[in-house]
């Protein structure tokens, strides 16, 4: 029956034919009888349909033999993938020409002419660097990093490997780009993330690395076979690539991923195990996940953990729980042992990531996990507060901010509108500067430096000193001072400190009263107060450059504050530099340095905000507490403000 719609094109078909025919022969024989025409006609149906079916079946022989051809070919090829030839330079592992994977691997008795016993040219002329050599690598114009700023030269279009599900499961595959670089793109040392000999017996010139590839505004880890063309070193080919590749900073960290699961709009999950977690494991770093449920359990959960586990803590959330997890440690009975142990550090995945833009140099969440991985452990300041309401049980550690007036209320009074992104910030802030709302109070300060001038001088000053010191560590370094075990592996890393309980003591109690050396602002000031800020970091947000002379461990906190007076004409522009962080510069503005301060609010209704966290109205004193907490530093500083130049 499926046949029917042909049956009137074949028999028109066959009946013209045995018509044609039928004309050739001779009248004699034109009278055929019915039953010889039907027979005819049918033989002839017969004939065309089987060769139909003939033609039919060569077609799908022939599809078949060019299918298995592809497959073939395309097996052969990927047997076939050639492996980048390569040199050790001093900026990364330079791509050179491709070799057949075959040739590479082959195990006759020929010489591999990429042997390091082979040797014959000086090391010095693989250092040489060319000009023209593509780098593979994020523009240094920027300083900050909020999305990727490289020119991808192989984007591939594969998925980088994540578990969307959101497990603990460790297990991580990583793709392979092999024959898919070009000659002379350089893969940098900060962004190589592990390395392994093909061979782990014979230790040739076969290596395995494993690096941070840039794909759109991410980095993905990425699998890639070279062949080390012949050079002499003094050891190991595989430990000089990671000895490069980890300079300075820790391999292989033991980390507890402290993840909120309501924040950056309920996506910090799914953010961290897309775009961090992939790179931790291809780093080899071990990881164990807990996610908090409720305001204040990142406390909770630093109070209970077993720290001899663990040598840093990254916190995959907004700045909120960085600051619970340095109060959580504060409150353990052995807290000097928790601050000497673990670094604290941010991913960012919430709405606000002050910590990894000022630490990480990024907001990028991919980017920040390659700067966790590769990042040098730095002591910083911290500040401590200190209210009524709590103080008598623990006072609180503060690591980004305190502020009161027009910045707290537009940040913490804004929270039901996190939906609008920063935007809810920014009209806040200009709500309440159009409304002239004024925050009467009484400050009192110990400055560190007063006038403008004094602070530039004190800034410069000190971050002089900051990099003397830690270019005298890596000449400690260099001349082998600090080479030891570090947690079960040798090797060189920076000394940050060690804190004792002595650093935990409190040099201006609360309940003593304000210290007879302390200043107190000018009341015509603060009685009509529109800003106070204070801060430890140079960025309150991605794009908000608030404390632009803001110093690691300068043992002082920066200080900005307004007068709600100030025409609107005047205040414009001062909010339009908070991006470039000029708006200290402006003469309405008071930027002082300050090691200690106590705010008397005269209020009876708002808020106190301390590291974007709601506090209650009422006194607040703050000290800074000096090289107190760990934690890990793009190339051991603060990201570039600019300040010296302004």
């Amino acid at each position: 029956m499926a046949q029917l719609p042909l049956l009137p094109s074949i028999t028109n078909y066959t009946t013209s034919t045995f018509s044609t025919t039928s004309s050739s022969v001779s009248s004699s024989t034109s009278s055929v009888s019915s039953a010889s025409t039907e027979t005819s006609i049918s033989s002839a149906c017969i004939s065309i349909s089987s060769a139909l079916s003939k033609k039919s079946s060569s077609k799908r022989a022939e599809k078949s033999k060019k299918k298995k051809s592809s497959s073939s070919k395309k097996k052969h090829q990927k047997k076939e993938d050639p492996i980048s030839s390569a040199i050790l330079t001093e900026d990364g592992i330079k791509i050179r020409a491709k070799t057949s994977s075959s040739t590479s691997n082959s195990n006759s008795s020929t010489p591999n002419p990429y042997s390091l016993s082979n040797s014959t040219s000086n090391v010095n002329s693989t250092l040489t660097i060319n000009t023209s050599t593509t780098s593979f690598r994020s523009s240094t114009d920027s300083h900050l990093e909020t999305a990727s700023l490289i020119s991808c030269v192989t984007c591939l279009s594969d998925n980088p490997a994540n578990d969307s599900q959101g497990s603990n499961n460790n297990s991580h595959t990583t793709t392979s780009v092999n024959g898919q670089l070009p000659d002379n793109v350089v893969i940098p040392y900060g962004r190589i993330l592990n390395a392994k000999y093909i061979d782990p017996i014979k230790k040739n010139n076969l290596i395995e690395i494993v690096f941070a590839k840039p794909r759109r505004h991410d980095v993905i880890p990425k699998k890639l076979t070279v062949s080390i063309e012949n050079q002499y070193l003094n050891g190991d080919l595989l430990d000089e690539i990671m000895d490069r590749s980890y300079k300075n900073t820790k391999r292989n960290r033991s980390i507890l991923v402290v993840i909120n699961p309501f924040g950056g709009k309920r996506k910090a999950k799914k953010v961290f195990m897309s775009k961090a977690k992939p790179l931790l494991l291809a780093s080899e770093c071990s990881i164990d996940i807990a996610y908090t449920e409720y305001i204040g359990h990142g406390i909770k959960i630093a109070q209970e953990l077993d720290i001899d586990k663990y040598d840093t803590i990254a916190c995959a959330s907004g700045d909120g729980i960085p600051h619970e997890i340095m109060n959580g440690l504060y409150r353990r009975p052995d807290r000097v042992k928790a601050f000497n142990k673990l670094a604290i550090t941010q991913i960012p995945c919430g709405s606000g990531n002050a910590m990894s833009v000022s630490c990480h140099w990024t907001n990028n969440p991919s980017y920040a996990t390659l700067c966790l991985i590769k990042s040098i452990e730095v002591r910083v300041d911290v500040m401590l507060c200190s209210q009524p309401s709590y103080v008598d049980q623990f006072p609180k550690l503060s690591f980004l901010s305190q502020t009161y007036g027009v910045i707290a209320e537009s940040d913490i009074n804004t929270e039901s509108f996190r939906w609008m992104g920063s935007a809810r910030f920014e009209l806040g802030v200009a709500f309440n500067i159009l409304q002239r709302k004024k925050y009467p109070c009484d400050i009192y300060v110990k400055y560190a430096a007063k006038s403008k001038n004094e602070l530039k001088s004190r800034y410069l000053k000190h971050k002089t000193r900051e990099s003397l010191r830690f270019q005298d560590e890596l000449e400690e370094q260099q001349q082998g001072q600090l080479y030891g075990v570090i947690d079960g592996e040798a090797g060189y890393v920076p000394d940050p400190g060690s804190v004792t309980e002595e650093d935990f003591h409190i040099k201006y109690p609360f309940h003593e009263g304000v210290p007879n050396d302390w200043e107190k602002v000018d009341s015509n000031i603060t009685d009509n107060l529109g800003i106070f800020y204070t801060g430890k970091m140079p960025y309150v947000a991605a794009d908000t450059k608030f404390f632009p002379a803001a110093l690691p461990c300068d043992g002082a906190i920066d200080m900005v504050i307004t007068d709600s007076r100030t025409p609107f004409t005047r205040m414009a522009p001062i909010l339009l530099a908070l991006d470039r962080g000029s708006h200290v510069l402006q003469p309405e503005v008071i930027h002082s340095k300050i090691l200690a301060y106590k705010l008397v609010p005269k209020l009876t209704n708002g808020l106190i905000a301390v590291d974007g966290e709601k506090f209650p109205l009422e006194p607040i004193q703050v000290e800074i507490m000096p090289r107190l907490c760990k934690t890990l530093l793009r190339n051991g500083v603060f990201v570039d403000t600019d300040f010296d130049s302004m």
